[in-house]
């Protein structure tokens, strides 16, 4: 791999989140963007996720099947330093839900030399349950576990035949999550953008997002891509040609892209185990951590 060169290409934007915190629709928003405002939710114009076997194995020519999952995290800062050598755009634009973690060299997985910097989606944790359920056609009770567990992880896989097209990705909890990419030692710049703030205050936030990662617009530009990655407009594409990240198990990749709903479809015990695990994160980013008057019973348990 020409590592060399790739060293001195700081292209990447990383677009980091907890799964469910409004990454693709960012990058659908990114789409509108770069593309004069015309989606095709299959055909996004961003460059792939950080846990694709598909980058892994055609930039090592390895079978990433045979190789643990320490193997490939050993290896996998390199494959992105050769990603940013060998492309020709200016910028590439890379979602990643894994954690900002270490491999067994007490390396960062996640590389600096061709990193410009990361966006970071945060959401109410509280609201994330229900969509992380929905995604992965649980539970929400199973959705707090995984949530809650510091080890937490997407795409576990039993072994190297059991596999799928990503690699497992650690996510640690909730708020490890959320730690992890916003820790002053993390060595690239991090704007973190709360969900809510892209729902209910678009203009200012994305306009924000787009003059950190350093992209270059016309006046209107910015206002004509919101529009054109209005949720609503998501939902009914999915509907019409359906949307190849969606979980086979789930009905729908979006699903109501609101804020708030949490306290219809939680329950008093779903969300104190939520707050008591993640209440200092939570506070620190706005999140309301008072225990609200609700009904005990979930939609789960109302059928």
């Amino acid at each position: 791999m020409n590592n060399g060169e790739a060293t001195e290409q700081k292209k990447i934007v990383w677009l980091a989140s907890y799964p469910k915190s409004g990454n693709t629709w960012f990058r659908a928003f990114l789409t509108a963007l770069l593309n004069d405002g015309e989606i095709d939710i299959n055909q996004m114009k961003t460059d792939g996720i950080f846990s694709s076997r598909f980058i892994f194995d055609n930039s090592t020519d390895l079978d990433s099947t045979y190789l643990y999952d320490e193997e490939v995290k050993d290896i996998i800062p390199e494959v992105f330093c050769d990603m940013a050598g060998w492309y020709l755009k200016k910028n590439l634009f890379i979602k990643i839900h894994d954690a900002y973690a270490f491999n067994t060299e007490n390396n960062p997985i996640v590389p600096t030399e061709p990193t410009r910097c990361a966006v970071y989606f945060i959401r109410n944790p509280l609201d994330v349950v229900a969509s992380f359920a929905n995604h992965n056609n649980g539970t929400l009770d199973e959705a707090i576990h995984i949530m809650n567990k510091p080890n937490g992880s997407l795409a576990r896989q039993k072994n190297n035949f059991n596999v799928n097209n990503q690699f497992r990705q650690l996510m640690f909890s909730w708020s490890g999550h959320v730690e992890s990419w916003t820790a002053p030692e993390v060595p690239f710049p991090v704007l973190v953008l709360r969900y809510e703030d892209m729902l209910h205050n678009g203009l200012e936030t994305f306009t924000k997002a787009v003059e950190f990662m350093g992209i270059e617009v016309e006046p209107g530009q910015v206002e004509k891509a919101i529009k054109a990655s209005n949720f609503e407009r998501l939902k009914e594409k999915e509907k019409e040609k359906g949307f190849g990240e969606k979980n086979i198990k789930s009905e729908s990749f979006f699903r109501k892209g609101k804020s708030g709903g949490w306290k219809e479809e939680l329950s008093a015990e779903q969300i104190r185990s939520v707050i008591t695990h993640h209440k200092t994160v939570m506070e620190k980013y706005g999140y309301p951590t008072e225990m609200p008057e609700i009904s005990t019973e979930t939609s789960e348990q109302k059928g």
